[in-house]
């Protein structure tokens, strides 16, 4: 059979899929229609193979262009809620043998050799579309930078330590940054052997997390800005780096670090004093953080270490809250996001120091609390009583209050007349908590040395 392109070259391969770009699979494919991707997952991945590469859906373990060791990955992007592109989903590597891993190292690792090489073609996902009219809008040769190795190898070590102490059911998407061990089986009840226990566990894949994939493209279509190094720190993961960055600057004013980058007083003066130490520009997307799903917050902490203002998460539609579950909503996004705590603590003087950083996201243990005020504010909208808040005395970790401009700036509802708009805050309390337990930790989550 003619595919199209010579499976022993390459390039052949590559001119041959770079021929998708800015074409549907109906128009280079002929289909007249593919297993919905909702009932049947990696659908439009497999008429991608079948339909276009001409080669018969497989589960081996070798390389799909295995003449030439070259992996071939189909991933969707989305548009978010600002138009921006992002992806939709992590990309999932491989499935993770808990009895073969143990024996495995990084450099060796069927991970590894499954990303060696990877022809990666990424379509835009489009709710009201057909599969077969996704517009594919990149295909790239990629593998990953050497620049991310220091990171993915912490990530993968971090799991498979967990695998040999007999904990693989422990594992979560929190403890790493770019790579994961993401939970894969048919149903929630399924579980795994693992070598050193006899407690089973949830079977997981490797998979790139969807923040590290968006930064992956984006890179591809526009430049972003790396963090630098300089010799002897190539093998850094990223906390190692930022703990170089930062150190230096500890124990300085925001008024003394101000005059020492010669910034100008500003609202995001703190953010720009952090992309200066880090040594970026002031309004640079940084890809380290993107890649991790990181966002740097500036944090002020009083001298009690009460945080001086609670956290608080852009303001919901009062529908939206009513129709969307805790497990699809935005606020359980925003939890889940990974946090650069960037602290500055006020002295005796009531001048407020840089004095430590710390990555931070809420531990899943908390989520429960945090469902309990989300379906309490939930239930109060559908009595028609959106006027009622859940007071920070009502969950240890969260509460609900007014995010207006002011009383006038109001919402609908849907069962009652509009109210003053509102959102999720976190309690200053939980955040004192939390950011001890973290800076009292002895392992890499603490940044400033007095506290490793």
């Amino acid at each position: 059979m003619d595919k199209g392109y010579d499976s022993y070259d390459i390039d052949s391969i590559v001119e041959y899929a770079t021929k998708l770009e800015g074409k549907t699979l109906r128009q280079m494919t002929g289909l007249d229609a593919i297993a919905d991707p909702h009932q049947r997952r990696g659908s439009f991945g497999n008429a991608v193979e079948e339909y276009y590469f001409k080669y018969p859906i497989n589960s081996s373990q070798v390389p799909d262009f295995d003449k030439v060791g070259l992996e071939l990955k189909t991933t969707p992007l989305k548009r978010n809620s600002s138009g921006e592109l992002v992806a939709k989903e992590r990309l999932v590597i491989t499935n993770i043998d808990y009895m073969g891993i143990v024996n495995e190292n990084f450099e060796e690792s069927h991970f590894l050799k499954k990303t060696a090489d990877v022809l990666l073609i990424t379509y835009l996902y489009e709710k009201d579309k057909s599969p077969l009219d996704y517009t594919i809008e990149l295909v790239a040769r990629w593998g990953i930078p050497e620049e991310d190795f220091p990171q993915i190898r912490h990530d993968w070590e971090t799991v498979v330590e967990k695998v040999r102490s007999g904990h693989a059911e422990d594992i979560s998407g929190g403890d790493t940054l770019y790579l994961e061990a993401c939970t894969k089986a048919a149903n929630a009840e399924v579980r795994k052997r693992q070598p050193f226990s006899t407690v089973s566990a949830k079977p997981r894949a490797w998979a790139l997390k969807a923040s590290y994939m968006t930064t992956v493209q984006r890179k591809l279509l526009k430049a972003m800005s790396k963090i630098p190094r300089t010799r002897g720190e190539e093998s850094m993961d990223l906390l190692a780096l930022l703990h170089e960055r930062f150190a230096p600057y500890f124990g300085k004013t925001e008024l003394e670090l101000e005059a020492l980058f010669a910034l100008s007083a500003s609202k995001n003066l703190c953010a720009r004093i952090t992309n200066k130490i880090l040594g970026v520009g002031e309004d640079s997307e940084i890809e380290e953080f993107q890649k991790a799903g990181i966002k740097p917050k500036t944090m002020r902490l009083k001298a009690s270490g009460v945080p001086k203002e609670a956290v608080s998460f852009p303001a919901f539609r009062y529908d939206e809250l009513v129709a969307r579950p805790f497990e699809n909503s935005a606020f359980l996004g925003y939890l889940q996001q990974k946090y650069l705590f960037v602290i500055y603590k006020e002295d005796k003087e009531g001048n407020y120091l840089l004095s430590d950083i710390c990555f931070w996201q809420m531990p899943e243990k908390d989520l429960d609390e945090a469902r309990l005020c989300y379906e309490q504010m939930q239930d109060n909208v559908r009595k028609g009583q959106a006027a009622i808040s859940i007071k920070s005395a009502d969950t240890r970790c969260c509460h609900v209050r007014p995010h207006g401009r002011n009383a006038e700036d109001v919402c609908p509802q849907p069962f009652g007349p509009p109210v003053v708009k509102k959102s999720f805050w976190l309690n200053q309390n939980y955040l004192k908590d939390e950011i001890e337990s973290v800076l009292g930790e002895d392992d890499s989550e603490s940044i400033n040395p007095k506290n490793r």
